[in-house]
């Protein structure tokens, strides 16, 4: 009786620890983003999936400021709808022309 009694005990113990949650990796989005006088390019890229490719006007008039700005909107707003953080932002090549940026987003495991 003692030795069912202590079986039953050991099961219980074992039984009422909370199992470790194992968490997947955070997925994570990269995009890049080139800026020139005359265009705006992103390029987001989703690990093995194929990039997609996003094409705006750009430039200085307030038209152009407005397409652009409506570009950087529609891009972000999908990716923050998807639950995607901003994690950094990396400053890349310039030139008086054009500059490319990259940004790196991460989604969060699900708890």
């Amino acid at each position: 009786m003692k030795k069912l009694f202590f079986m039953l005990g050991c099961l219980l113990v074992l039984s009422s620890y909370p199992v470790m949650a194992v968490a997947d990796d955070p997925a994570v989005v990269v995009v890049r983003i080139f800026e020139s006088r005359a265009i705006l390019e992103f390029t987001v890229v989703r690990g093995t999936g194929q990039p997609e490719y996003y094409k705006f006007e750009s430039g200085i008039s307030t038209k152009d400021m407005a397409a652009a700005g409506t570009g950087y909107q529609e891009v972000l707003s999908k990716l923050y709808a998807q639950g995607y953080v901003l994690q950094q932002s990396l400053e890349g090549m310039q030139s008086e022309s054009w500059k490319l940026h990259t940004l790196i987003f991460i989604k969060a495991p699900k708890p």
